[in-house]
């Protein structure tokens, strides 16, 4: 009796833990709403240094700034697990690096970069020497003088910043080589995510991410340094059964600081007259995002203006189905 008593209990608690997992998981896979639509995008700001690295040594060609959105995703559907990570697009390289595929080519280009150095090293030893003599023949009293000197002192700085470089590029050259110290770019990309609570704007610091250079746009995952989810955001999930192949979608614009709703851009391609919703209307609210409802055809291109679909803008099914994130005209 007692064993049948045991055995009953046991089974009514199996069934209790099965009932709370499917009630779970039904949850977890709801379509968002459109108040988790709207705080679920974030801008995504900061530099990508292409830098060349030979060895343990690195230099850095180029930098530039960054400015695109992203979308607060869960590594897992069925649970909790944002933990900081914000799904954004990884924009190409320009196209003057792109035919970099082998050693020779990149060795070539470095050494193209430091004839450029070289040159431009020598003009600056030039107007080094013209600056060094207006500065011996005028006195403090001239009119100009003191501009003059501010501007030799910055040249000098910025000459002995790219002698550095120019030593540095000349030593990776001597010493490339398959077996020794191999040349080979990177870019390191430094961002912040900034997300709106209400007005307030809010922002954190991201760990410095390395990749590979992009020929194309690919999705790339950057990670907050807090390591989890700020209170008030919504993380996206990725469910495995897919998105049915909707034509109409939505995309999130999120509005930069110091642009309310009540602005001129925003109240032209938020307004519309009750009824007359259409593609490519917009519709502000609280002066944070835009929601612009569009077309799409997977494997194709969506006909969203940039405008309202910058890339790394997050893109939902009108049932609240996320499908991934802009990146020109498609969605990746």
């Amino acid at each position: 009796m007692r064993h049948r008593f045991l055995q009953h209990k046991l089974i009514t608690i199996l069934a209790l833990l099965a009932v709370i997992a499917v009630v779970f998981l039904a949850v977890r896979a709801t379509p968002a709403t459109e108040s988790d639509i709207r705080s679920a995008a974030c801008l995504v700001r900061g530099t990508d240094f292409l830098c060349l690295v030979s060895g343990k040594d690195t230099v850095t060609l180029r930098a530039d700034s960054v400015n695109k959105e992203g979308v607060w995703i869960n590594r897992h559907w069925w649970w909790p697990s944002c933990d900081g990570r914000v799904l954004t697009v990884n924009v190409p390289e320009a196209a003057s690096f792109l035919p970099i595929d082998n050693a020779d080519s990149l060795r070539h280009l470095v050494a193209l970069r430091a004839d450029s150095l070289t040159a431009l090293l020598h003009r600056k030893d030039i107007e080094h020497k013209e600056l060094q003599y207006y500065m011996r023949s005028h006195g403090v009293i001239d009119e100009g003088y003191t501009q003059i000197a501010t501007y030799a002192a910055a040249q000098v700085r910025e000459t002995a910043e790219l002698a550095k470089i120019h030593a540095r590029l000349h030593a990776m050259l001597q010493h490339d080589s398959v077996a020794h110290k191999p040349m080979h770019l990177i870019r390191r990309s430094v961002y912040t995510v900034t997300w709106y609570d209400g007005d307030t704007v809010k922002s954190v610091a991201c760990k410095p991410l390395i990749t590979k250079l992009s020929r194309h746009g690919d999705p790339m995952i950057v990670h907050t340094r807090r390591l989890i989810k700020p209170w008030g955001v919504y993380a996206v999930r990725n469910v495995p059964w897919g998105a049915t192949a909707h034509k109409k979608v939505i995309v999130v614009k999120v509005i930069s600081e110091g642009r309310k709703a009540g602005s001129p851009e925003v109240q032209s391609n938020a307004s519309g007259k009750k009824g007359q919703k259409g593609e490519g209307q917009s519709t502000a609210k609280s002066g944070t995002t835009i929601l612009t409802k569009g077309n799409y055809w997977q494997g194709h291109s969506h006909d969203i203006p940039h405008l309202f679909a910058p890339d790394g803008a997050p893109v939902f099914t009108i049932h609240g189905r996320f499908l991934g994130v802009i990146y020109g005209r498609a969605v990746i």
